[in-house]
């Protein structure tokens, strides 16, 4: 199954919420919708919207990973502290890093 299937979705939310000990009437109430609404997310009559899927991965013991969604990998600590010292460096550093950057490159 996939992540964007809509009854792979229902059911690892119901799941979810019969693990918290929640009726659907307390989770619609803490994440602000209708029990109806929240019912028929749970059946695969309707997708939530990012929102809601957002308040309903925060209250329930589920994890985003759980929908087969990996967070961004985190970028290079190194490429972190370029991207700083660019962003604060003025014209002339800039032209100096890039003459320097092409130089090891062997680019033109």
């Amino acid at each position: 199954m996939y992540f964007n299937d809509k009854f792979f979705i229902a059911k690892k939310i119901r799941l979810a919420r019969k693990q918290a000990r929640l009726t659907q009437a307390e989770l619609s109430e803490k994440i602000g919708i209708s029990s109806k609404q929240l019912s028929r997310i749970e059946t695969g009559d309707y997708i939530p919207s990012l929102p809601t899927f957002l308040k309903i991965i925060s209250v329930l013991p589920i994890d985003i990973k759980d929908f087969g969604i990996e967070n961004a990998p985190k970028t290079n600590p190194i490429r972190e502290k370029l991207n700083k010292i660019f962003a604060c460096a003025t014209d002339k550093e800039l032209v100096l890093f890039f003459k320097i950057a092409q130089a090891i490159v062997g680019q033109e």
